[in-house]
């Protein structure tokens, strides 16, 4: 994946079609970016997939972030059927927790 010179991470990431691919790709980059004007520090995404084993057709995912800032650590995890929305999620999750960081310090 290319990530435009920004520090992003991702790891395991399972056999995708181009559009899901390029889907995943631009959420982690939108997301880096908004986390990017939160926090205006140099910080280090990183994206770590896993599939469960499969029922039947479906398999599950889980994905796990964490987002390193100097002094400070944010981290976020979902699982669900559809990989895509389990990212977003995630990403929703990880930056609600950075925003709640940034007001009270």
């Amino acid at each position: 994946m290319d990530f435009e010179g920004r520090k992003i991470e991702a790891s395991n990431l399972p056999e995708l079609d181009s559009f899901d691919k390029s889907k995943i790709e631009s959420a982690l980059i939108l997301s880096f970016d908004k986390f990017q004007k939160i926090t205006s520090n140099e910080m280090i995404l990183h994206a770590h997939f896993k599939q469960h084993e499969t029922d039947g057709i479906k398999t599950k995912h889980t994905v796990h972030l964490k987002l390193s800032i100097p002094g400070d650590t944010f981290v976020a995890s979902e699982t669900g059927w559809i990989l895509v929305s389990v990212l977003q999620k995630a990403l929703s999750v990880l930056e609600r927790e950075t925003v709640e960081s940034v007001k009270r310090n």
